[in-house]
């Protein structure tokens, strides 16, 4: 194997170095895995948060009896009733796991800039 002082330029580093391309791999996997794993985490938890109300009002509300001008048709409460668990599911997931990751991400990227090891 071909090995060189230091001074070369950055974009010589991964020819030349393969370990250092082996560890940039290895850190990219992790990242893929963790932010697949915030995703499924932040998407139950949304989904719980979405569901349980829809739990709550259904049971609570299923011994009122609508008036006969004001229900409304089942196939409009139940899109209502998706639409809402869509919308808790996403905002879920962006809130309490993409923004938080990239606030982590921002700061990281702004330390190793910082110190010069980037």
């Amino acid at each position: 194997m071909l090995r060189c002082s230091r001074r070369w330029p950055a974009w010589v580093t991964p020819w030349l170095w393969p370990e250092r391309m082996e560890q940039q791999d290895e850190r990219r996997i992790w990242q893929r895995r963790q932010l697949r794993q915030t995703l499924i985490g932040t998407g139950v938890v949304g989904a719980v948060i979405g569901v349980a109300p829809l739990l709550l009002a259904f049971v609570l509300g299923s011994g009122r009896v609508a008036m006969g001008g004001h229900a409304r048709p089942l196939s409009l409460l139940a899109v209502d009733a998706v639409l809402f668990v869509v919308v808790a599911v996403v905002f879920c997931m962006v809130v309490f796991g993409l923004l938080p990751m990239a606030v982590q991400y921002a700061f990281i990227r702004g330390a190793r800039w910082w110190t010069g090891r980037d």
